[in-house]
């Protein structure tokens, strides 16, 4: 456990380094589904996508927030089970409330964290993904699993524009999850 302690402790201290201690980033304004459009180069074709089929919309991760990528098995192994109603109100709680993607086909889980966090990110657990990455995000009101498409919800959803999850939180998350054995899963 100190190990774990100790890592959690040298993320927040690495946050606070880099100056990245909000869990909001920089101007959050108007609605959820803005703010998160705003961080494509074109707003109007994010929303556009998000009224079509899929809900879904690629968003280039680096400008707004980034990603850490959750494999079902650091999820299930840190909350303890499989349940997907389980799942949503664990992670709710041990990331603070931070918004959360679940994609069901692969099988992955998405915590959104403040830019910066994949230059300080310390575990092969679980990869953070920044600048020269796109993330599949549902539209807001994509709350629930569609059993029918499978498609992408938010587990977790973002209650206010520009909310985050805190890296640390997440990095205390992936280690309660994941054991050393699981780098090689991958």
């Amino acid at each position: 456990m100190a190990n774990l302690r100790e890592q959690v402790d040298m993320a927040e201290a690495t946050v606070r380094a880099a100056g990245r201690t909000s869990l909001v980033s920089p101007s959050p304004s108007g609605t959820v589904e803005g703010w998160l459009a705003s961080a494509h180069p074109s707003p109007d074709t994010v929303r556009r996508e998000w009224s079509s089929a899929a809900k879904l919309v690629l968003i280039p991760l680096g400008r707004a927030f980034e990603a850490v990528r959750l494999p079902d098995r650091i999820v299930h192994g840190a909350v303890g089970s499989e349940d997907p109603a389980v799942a949503s109100d664990r992670l709710a709680q041990c990331l603070g409330g931070g918004p959360v993607i679940h994609d069901p086909g692969f099988r992955r889980y998405y915590a959104l964290v403040p830019v910066g966090t994949s230059q300080t990110w310390l575990t092969p657990l679980a990869d953070c993904l920044g600048e020269g990455t796109y993330l599949g995000v549902p539209r807001a009101d994509c709350t629930e699993l569609d059993e029918w498409t499978q498609g992408s919800y938010w587990v977790v959803p973002m209650t206010r524009p520009g909310r985050l999850c805190a890296a640390a939180d997440v990095l205390a998350f992936v280690m309660s999850g994941g054991s050393p054995t699981d780098e090689d899963e991958s």
